[in-house]
């Protein structure tokens, strides 16, 4: 392909993605194409699917409102706290993870109302049963690895659900960012 031809289809992807146009991209089988702001995390796009899930496996949900196209401090968050190694495995062997973009309209708008939680708002993860309710209290501002790792392992303490050693020692490593919005 010439190079201005090349340049030309991705700025036009690049502007269909910021538009929103793959917003029912299958995250859930496809991680590395992920959106930077969620990380590498499989995620499933469908909450109610989400539940049905949970409620198979016995594993809790992990529901992460996050803005897709997001800001700095969104983009951040996705490279270094749902990128980390120890935090995707404990995610994926440990619960039932949805990604809710809290800046789409349609079903993650209506998830967004059913949990109160704000549009075009920093990144809140929130963790919850099958039916819905929340294990522990919502908490935002939970922007390093450590502290989603204290977080994760405390919903899995409330939940009945062995919480693995390396997510354990996560709770304590020294983080790397602050992961903090800009």
């Amino acid at each position: 392909m010439a190079p201005r031809v090349r340049i030309l289809c991705i700025g036009i992807l690049a502007l269909a993605a910021g538009a929103g146009l793959f917003a029912g991209i299958d995250w859930e089988t496809a991680p590395a194409a992920n959106p930077v702001e969620v990380g590498k995390v499989a995620w499933g796009r469908d909450f109610d699917a989400g539940q049905a899930a949970s409620r198979a496996s016995g594993k809790p949900m992990l529901v992460l409102f996050q803005e897709v196209p997001g800001c700095k401090g969104c983009q951040r968050f996705g490279r270094e706290v749902m990128s980390d190694p120890r935090i995707v495995k404990a995610i994926q062997e440990n619960f039932t993870a949805v990604l809710i973009c809290n800046n789409h309209p349609g079903k993650d708008e209506e998830v967004l109302k059913r949990f109160g939680e704000p549009a075009w708002n920093y990144q809140v993860v929130r963790f919850l049963t099958a039916d819905g309710r929340d294990l522990i209290p919502r908490e935002d501002q939970v922007w390093t690895v450590p502290a989603l790792a204290a977080r994760m392992v405390k919903a899995l303490d409330v939940a009945r659900q062995p919480a693995p050693a390396e997510l354990r020692a996560a709770q304590t490593a020294s983080p790397r960012s602050s992961a903090a919005p800009p």
